[in-house]
């Protein structure tokens, strides 16, 4: 759910950085790209007084499947200090599955100018979810946040993503709009809910879900078919 940023010192190794100021930044936490359009849009800001390169690419999230998927155009590229430059994503490949959605990584990397003494070089990464929708569930997924379910087992409750779309889940609330509490591992697999993902809720009451929208807004959404 959050725009992950790597801090890039130059003869340095790659360190992890939340909190550094990134001088280029995309316009928005996350893309949408429908399979009935050829491509979708994106902007890098640079919010500096200064110029910076920028290179912009599509990674898969996983790291076992190699096969190249989209394209960004252009891919390298300056923006003068405060000003930006649109850039395209294209799929150029159709192996993604055409019943449920797909997940990526969007990465822009910032290339600062040279320094002109001996001081260091920093560059930061920024790196937000592109996901694939396929043009037979666009129409499906508005609020189907809804529609996911409870499985009962002996002596279980799960809540199963049992929809086709991939959700971003900040917390999972009770029949009194009190959230309810989950260890690391279903925190972190919430904020990724894949079709067919479930989390354990066995002894719970569940009720809504807040999640992000397309839009990357925070919005609430009552299961048709709660825990009560």
């Amino acid at each position: 759910m959050k725009i992950k940023k790597m801090l890039l010192v130059v003869f340095l190794p790659l360190i992890m950085s939340n909190s550094a100021s990134a001088a280029l930044a995309l316009d928005a936490t996350r893309y949408i790209y429908n399979g009935s359009t050829s491509f979708i849009s994106a902007i890098a800001n640079n919010e500096s007084d200064e110029m910076y390169g920028g290179q912009v690419w599509i990674d898969n999230i996983t790291e076992s499947d190699t096969r190249p998927t989209f394209v960004t155009t252009p891919s390298f590229f300056k923006i003068n200090g405060n000003s930006r430059q649109v850039f395209r994503i294209m799929k150029m490949s159709d192996h993604m599955p055409k019943d449920k959605e797909s997940i990526y990584w969007l990465n822009l990397q910032e290339i600062p100018q040279a320094n002109k003494g001996s001081g260091l070089s920093m560059a930061i990464r920024t790196r937000v979810k592109l996901i694939y929708r396929p043009e037979a569930i666009v129409k499906g997924r508005s609020g189907a946040e809804k529609n996911m379910t409870i499985q009962h087992l002996p002596g279980q409750q799960w809540l199963v993503n049992s929809t086709p779309y991939i959700f971003a889940i900040s917390e999972v609330f009770d029949n009194k709009n009190k959230p309810l509490a989950f260890n690391k591992v279903d925190s972190d697999k919430l904020t990724m809910f894949m079709p067919g993902d479930k989390v354990n809720v066995t002894g719970k009451i569940v009720n809504s879900v807040r999640a992000l929208s397309d839009y990357g807004n925070l919005e609430t959404y009552i299961l048709k078919n709660p825990i009560k």
